[in-house]
């Protein structure tokens, strides 16, 4: 940083040279005492300026960071992306360039045009992808932010319930595999990008088609007047000229190849975009499940409360100064636990929302929707990770979709080995006609035949097949990559259901029967006046946090369940 005016400083001398000064650092020009006290100053001040800056952005960036809620895709964009094992470059098409490379061959006399991919679009890059098939398949856009319970002020209870936390909801409600079942009938982006699949079925026609044949007609040897014995020339001929195309070196046949090997990528990418939409509907249901039961804790706390409040007040003696402190401070406290009940109530609508969103649900259904099923692990252990990691090496579709771009990127090489030679062009002249009327002589009719080929001399294509060979060892090597990536995925998700079990077996087994036995003794001490209102008060706050905390783990592991599914591409877990 300049602190002297934007003047570099002189090279001094002497006594002017650079010093080391009080502070210790070497390369301060000596001026006079005042200067460098000013220099001085104005570190300081920059340096505190700088310092109030940092402090004031550390908790900014804390909050955004732990506050933040994790946003999860809900709306998939109808944007494919390159297809694995295509010769697109991962870093997109070259500036002003349609194409994705110098890969279209020669055009010749007639057809043989190669097919070389669809405009690229752009699309939001998603943050963090750790996925090859994120990156080179179909894209995510921004994502709706996830509704987050608030959790501003923990509201007191007289008594831990646990039985929320397994109300399992009412019973004409929604389920989850109603709600997967709807998403993949009526989500409309899921219905845009089916048509993808049907343009690239169209894509495989047009690589089959041959190329048109050409017809020539012309006219030679036409004079300017008459032809004669004193400008001798003719006969004026007419013809009638058929070239067909002859593909020697199968070139179609590869096209059509190739353009099949894209379409199976293609579709197993939209099966990988199906996949993580599932995952959505988990998500947002999940989310649903736990602003549900937040709320009904929330409602329960209040009207606990209430009566908590009510018998108070009803015991309290006339003109007893602790009873009337007590009970102001108690409706306080119900004042706070009910804007807490309010922003329950305004979480469950953001989640509604999120899901009749996927759903496709219209706005005024949206408040109708109530999910149905428990978040109880009732349901069989997932077999062990050394069994689930070759499962999802055979079921992810992501993989599938690598492993199709390996074949394709094979049949490319094929492809561009026949583009090598361009096609052989036939010439059949059925009839050739000459005038001999201006020599009083019979007209004449005859025929002609011909070829006409390429020499590979020098353009045999050598470029584009060296680009197509190292594309299928890119193409491999990302397969290996995201083999290892799958394999990663599976063992953090079993781990974290591991984990989120025991957390929750350890609140059930160990912290709530403490928590309940201490409640109910310092509720008698709080009866009998031994224990006082702030010091019970303290104990309900640390019981409704142990509930809360209860209900968080239950979800947590609800989660753990749905996210090994997504991982192993299977649905193991209901």
């Amino acid at each position: 940083m300049r602190l002297d005016g934007g003047r570099f400083p002189r090279k001094l001398s002497g006594a002017e040279g650079l010093v080391r000064g009080e502070s210790g650092r070497p390369g301060f020009p000596i001026v006079n005492r005042p200067q460098r006290s000013a220099d001085r100053t104005l570190q300081r001040l920059i340096a505190l300026w700088l310092a109030a800056g940092m402090l004031a952005a550390a908790p900014a960036a804390a909050q955004q960071d732990a506050g933040q809620p994790q946003r999860n895709p809900i709306i998939e964009f109808p944007d494919l992306g390159p297809i694995p094992g295509s010769t697109e470059p991962s870093l997109g098409a070259a500036p002003g360039s349609l194409d994705p490379g110098m890969t279209a061959p020669g055009m010749g006399v007639i057809g043989g045009r190669r097919r070389t991919g669809r405009i690229p679009r752009g699309a939001k890059a998603k943050a963090g992808a750790s996925s090859i098939a994120t990156a080179r398949g179909m894209r995510l856009p921004e994502s709706l932010p996830a509704p987050v319970a608030p959790r501003a002020v923990a509201i007191p209870t007289t008594a831990i319930d646990t039985s929320i936390a397994d109300d399992a909801g009412p019973p004409g409600g929604l389920t989850l595999d109603a709600a997967i079942a709807t998403m993949m009938e009526a989500n409309l982006d899921v219905r845009a990008l089916r048509h993808e699949l049907t343009q690239a079925d169209a894509d495989v026609l047009t690589a089959g088609l041959r190329t048109n044949p050409l017809i020539y007609m012309d006219s030679q040897f036409i004079p300017y007047g008459t032809f004669n014995n004193q400008s001798p020339g003719g006969p004026t001929q007419y013809d009638l000229n058929i070239t067909y195309p002859i593909d020697v070196s199968k070139k179609r046949q590869a096209r059509t190849v190739v353009a099949r090997m894209a379409r199976s990528a293609l579709e197993a990418q939209f099966q990988d975009v199906v996949r993580r939409q599932i995952d959505n509907v988990y998500r947002a249901f999940t989310n649903l499940q736990a602003a549900r039961l937040d709320h009904l804790a929330a409602l329960a706390s209040v009207r606990r409360q209430e009566q908590f409040l009510e018998q108070l007040e009803q015991s309290a003696k006339t003109g007893d100064a602790d009873a009337a402190d007590t009970i102001d401070h108690l409706s306080l406290v119900l004042a706070r636990a009910r804007g807490s009940l309010g922003d329950a109530a305004e979480a469950v609508a953001d989640a509604q929302e999120g899901l009749a969103l996927l759903l496709n649900l219209p706005p005024d259904q949206a408040a109708d929707l109530q999910p149905q099923g428990s978040l109880r692990d009732a349901f069989h252990p997932p077999p062990p990770v050394e069994e689930l990691i070759p499962l999802a090496v055979r079921c992810r579709p992501d993989l599938l979709a690598v492993r199709q771009g390996v074949t394709r990127a094979s049949a490319e090489v094929d492809l561009q080995r026949a583009n090598r030679f361009d096609d052989v062009y036939l010439f059949y002249d059925p009839i050739t006609i000459q005038d001999n009327s201006p020599f009083n002589s019979p007209s004449a009719n005859s025929w002609a035949v011909g070829l006409t080929f390429a020499l590979p001399i020098y353009n045999r294509n050598q470029g584009n097949i060296a680009r197509a060979q190292s594309n299928v060892q890119q193409t491999r090597l990302e397969l290996s990559s995201l083999e290892r990536r799958i394999a990663s995925e599976v063992r953090l998700a079993e781990r974290e259901y591991r984990t989120s079990l025991e957390s929750l077996e350890r609140i059930e087994k160990t912290m709530l029967p403490r928590a309940e036995a201490s409640l109910r003794r310092r509720t008698e001490q709080f009866l009998k006046g031994d224990l006082t209102t702030d010091d019970y008060q303290g104990h309900l706050e640390d019981a409704a946090e142990l509930t809360q905390s209860h209900r968080e783990a239950m979800i947590r592991h609800r989660r753990s369940m749905l996210d090994l599914n997504t991982a192993v591409g299977l649905r193991l877990l209901p």
